[in-house]
């Protein structure tokens, strides 16, 4: 009968923890992520290194575009001048102030180089965004990552204090029975044996939770207290489409990493191509203005001249030390390099497609199985109440039975967040993880 009415105290005390934590409003996973976008640097750094990658275009279209200048100078000449023979012009000294200004618009018509690099921007534009979209599918498994595992330890929290409560009851109703002889004194001592276990598991499941709360609070700028989740799990199923087929053909298309690793292959080949145009033959429109002036000149007087110029300005490369083949070997070898890293990568991505896809198909099967072994735990500590009611069990073996019951709880909760993580693992294989997902994670934990 006392074990009984420890039943009920645990019970009662579950109840009051429950309450309390649904009085509690706690912050979703969405608001969390939506924190972290602002709050941690190295996404922060991500969107700058994007903002920088944007840049290439512009840069790259400035060789194109005509290229203008304006010159101006002021100076004095200290000049002597001796003819060996006479005739119109005189000998002597002079000093001569000049001045002159100039303008020059340099047009480039043909510059292959330059055409090569400005399809390369295109290329790294779009590689800047694809390295963007990584850092911000990696924010939200980050995220989402240290947000279950705060749930987790909470969860480990309050099965370990109300198995140390289990405990303690069973040491009081242990010390009792020995004094009134019913019981030994070994009985009394694995009960504070068991008592001590559990206050030892207690301290490291409230360090764990500590650790977990800060960790969460380093990325997202929040520092959480108790994460309010529904206790009545929403029934789970598999992502669509349900073959593995399927999603390995997708992540070796749109995953984000092959992406990267196609854009490279991209520059790689236009690189080729921009130094192979050092040696193509140039061709420029050039148009200049100047005017200049001097107050002396050997004519013995001043001299005003205006000059403009209109040209089409060509040049052709022949010899450079033969820099332009070794750069082209070069260019090669990255090239080959760029097309080897590419099917590494498709292979890699859809591996990890392959392994989310498992561990979430193995996941759902896993949680049917926990659900099960749980029901069969609460049977399995009915069965050992009755049985200690009747005198056929002890105390002892009934808070096996209450341990071996938050054993099934502590892995289902850890087979529920693996299943619901293991999603968005998937998504992200193929390139489609966004905040929808999230929002669809935070409407199965409530």
């Amino acid at each position: 009968m006392k074990f009984k009415k420890m039943i009920k105290t645990l019970l009662g005390a579950a109840l009051i923890v429950s309450s309390t934590a649904q009085a509690e409003t706690g912050n979703s996973l969405l608001q969390f992520y939506r924190s972290a976008l602002i709050y941690d640097a190295r996404f922060n750094a991500a969107i700058a290194k994007q903002e920088a990658g944007h840049e290439q275009i512009p840069l790259a279209r400035a060789q194109l575009l005509p290229d203008i200048s304006l010159t101006a100078n002021i100076g004095y000449i200290d000049q002597e001048t001796n003819y060996s023979a006479s005739g119109p012009f005189n000998s002597g000294q002079r000093d001569i102030n000049s001045d002159a200004i100039g303008a020059k618009l340099i047009q480039p018509l043909y510059h292959k180089e330059h055409l090569e690099a400005f399809s390369q921007a295109k290329i790294a534009v779009r590689q800047a965004d694809t390295q963007f979209a990584i850092a911000k599918q990696q924010l939200i498994l980050d995220v989402s990552s240290r947000y279950f595992n705060v749930l987790l330890a909470q969860e480990g929290l309050k099965l370990a204090e109300a198995e140390k409560a289990a405990n303690k009851e069973q040491l009081v109703s242990a010390k009792r029975s020995f004094e009134v002889g019913s019981a030994t004194i070994t009985d009394t001592h694995e009960a504070q044996a068991r008592f001590d276990l559990s206050l030892s598991e207690e301290i490291d499941a409230r360090k764990r939770l500590q650790i977990a709360r800060r960790k969460l609070a380093k990325l997202t700028g929040i520092a959480p207290q108790i994460l309010f989740i529904s206790q009545r799990k929403r029934p789970l199923s598999l992502l669509q489409p349900a073959t593995m087929e399927k999603w390995t053909e997708s992540a070796a298309m749109d995953n984000f990493n092959v992406r990267l690793a196609q854009e490279s292959l991209e520059i790689a080949s236009h690189e080729i191509e921009r130094n192979r145009g050092q040696a193509f033959p140039k061709l420029d429109l050039v148009v200049s203005y100047d005017d200049s002036s001097a107050d002396d000149s050997s004519f013995g007087t001043g001299i005003d001249t205006t000059e403009t110029r209109i040209m089409l300005e060509a040049k052709v490369p022949l010899y450079s030390g033969g820099s332009v083949f070794a750069k082209l070997r070069q260019n090669r070898a990255e090239l080959r390099s760029a097309q080897l890293l590419l099917e590494a990568t498709r292979r890699d991505a859809k591996l990890e497609a392959e392994e989310a896809f498992l561990a979430h198909e193995s996941g759902n099967h896993r949680i049917k199985a926990l659900q099960q072994a749980l029901l069969s735990s609460k049977q399995s500590l009915a069965s050992t109440q009755r049985g200690f009611e009747l005198g056929l069990r002890t105390g002892i073996d009934v808070l096996d039975a209450q341990r071996q019951l938050y054993a099934a709880k502590q892995k289902l909760a850890e087979a529920h967040y693996g299943y619901l993580f293991d999603r968005l693992r998937l998504e992200a294989a193929v390139g489609k993880l966004d905040e929808e997902d999230i929002a669809e994670i935070d409407r199965l934990l409530r």
